[in-house]
């Protein structure tokens, strides 16, 4: 029989589209509950079976009981309030490395207000990588990934079109070596898209590179923070680099990527802005900042986000009902929370899996970690040598976070971005509450598309017969 009552951990009740959906944790199954169910489900978080069936009987009448019944056989069949798959679980052995951050440039030709890294140099002396550093950092990965085969390289600043030469012999260098050792590196660059000239955009194209590509979106907006060092604004600039780079290029290997701000909040309006543009994949990411900045989220914030967020899945589900196409990033995520679990564990595997690498050849976790200098690790050329701070983001997983064990996403979101966590609470182990609450809405709203998405399919595989 069904283990009433519940808690909060194994079951997410949630209402969306004038829907009432529930999420298993355990499972990652979704159900869309009609009135009865749900009245079941909602009882059976404080009572008893007998008990939840005696409340709603008055309502339901012999109805309930059958209702009972079915989702009783949903739990048998290990879909609703089974055995969570993570229970004993552990951090794997130290992984191997797949995949490096490299800050070709501690530079950029934008002063953008709200950069965390200090307008490009992540708040040291502003430089470029060198060939050398960039070489010595791919046969680190090469060495240090083991049998793994598949690579990724990501090519970030500042801006790394500043220092494009290298990027080009980077590359050049790291599919020749790869090759070599029976490996590949993919390669993915994050432009303000400003130096996207020919000789650049026919250079990325010919090798297929995935290109993250900066714009917050309308003129008012973009401009507000993202400047040039004269205080003109970018925006006109960047979309016809962005227009004209995207004219020839192949649909998959690029998304639009903005950042929104208490100063610049409405990311619905400025992503239906790019998307009546004629592009397709955009992220809208939430400004990473400490909370005494001008342009931080606080709590307040939250209401008129979490509107914004079902405003746009709404959106987007009436597109795709008419057949157009609009991937929003944090919606197209894996809800089924159970894809390769020790995946999960260890999240976007920051200081272990993944490791970023200023002009210097000096390791940190990641890009975000820059400039910490408790969180250096080491150097491209001697490995690591921090291992006792490498050991600890090992045992970041959201089974050993603060709050993280009782939350209905955690195999969703991992325990969140570390760096975050320790910017805004000085705790690696403490995740950042509004930075959950945006995850947690984000995530409600994949699981809605999800569900819109399968009732399309159905539909239209209806129709076909």
């Amino acid at each position: 029989m069904l283990p009433f009552p519940w808690d909060e951990g194994a079951l997410h009740l949630f209402r969306m589209g004038g829907r009432v959906l529930l999420f298993d944790v355990a499972s990652s199954s979704l159900f869309a509950l009609d009135p009865l169910g749900a009245a079941l489900i909602e009882e059976g978080r404080s009572r008893t079976v007998e008990e939840s069936l005696a409340a709603v009987w008055g309502r339901f009448g012999n109805e309930a009981e059958r209702a009972l019944e079915q989702l009783d056989s949903f739990h048998r069949a290990g879909k609703l309030l089974g055995p969570d798959p993570a229970a004993g679980l552990r951090p794997p052995a130290m992984p191997y490395l797949k995949a490096l951050c490299l800050n070709l440039a501690h530079d950029c030709n934008l002063r953008c207000g709200y950069c965390f890294a200090g307008a490009g140099s992540f708040q040291g002396e502003r430089g470029l990588m060198s060939k050398d550093v960039a070489q010595a950092a791919i046969e680190m990965l090469l060495r240090d990934s083991g049998p793994l085969d598949r690579l990724e390289v990501d090519f970030f600043g500042g801006e790394p079109l500043l220092n494009f030469q290298v990027l080009q012999e980077t590359v050049s260098y790291g599919k020749t070596r790869a090759a070599a050792t029976g490996k590949r590196i993919r390669f993915t660059l994050t432009t303000n898209a400003l130096l996207l000239d020919e000789e650049v955009s026919d250079f990325l194209r010919r090798e297929g590179m995935r290109t993250v590509l900066s714009i917050d979106g309308r003129p008012q907006d973009h401009d507000r923070l993202r400047s040039f060092p004269d205080g003109r604004g970018s925006q006109a600039l960047v979309l016809e680099r962005i227009s004209r780079f995207l004219d020839h290029r192949p649909q998959p290997l690029y998304y639009l990527r903005g950042t929104f701000t208490a100063l610049t909040s409405d990311f619905y309006a400025n992503t239906l802005y790019l998307a009546d543009l004629g592009y397709q994949d955009i992220s809208m990411e939430p400004v990473v900042a400490s909370p005494d900045a001008p342009y931080a989220f606080l709590p307040s914030h939250l209401p008129e986000l979490s509107r914004q967020y079902e405003r746009l899945v709404e959106e987007i589900a009436r597109r795709e009902d008419m057949g157009a196409t609009l991937r929003f990033f944090h919606f197209e995520v894996d809800t089924t929370g159970l894809s390769c679990l020790s995946k999960r564990l260890s999240g976007c595997g920051a200081g272990v899996e993944y490791l970023a690498v200023t002009p210097q050849g000096t390791l940190y976790p990641c890009h975000q970690f820059i400039g910490r200098e408790d969180f250096i690790l080491g150097a491209v050329e001697g490995g690591i040598t921090r291992r006792d701070t490498q050991d600890v983001f090992r045992h970041l997983s959201f089974l050993e976070k603060e709050s993280c064990p009782a939350c209905w996403a955690r195999t969703l979101c991992s325990g969140g971005c570390h760096a975050n966590a320790h910017l805004q609470t000085g705790d690696l182990h403490k995740p950042d509450r509004l930075g959950c609450a945006l995850t947690r809405k984000r995530m409600e709203c994949a699981l809605y598309l999800k569900l819109r998405r399968k009732e399309r399919k159905a539909r239209l595989d209806g129709s076909s017969h």
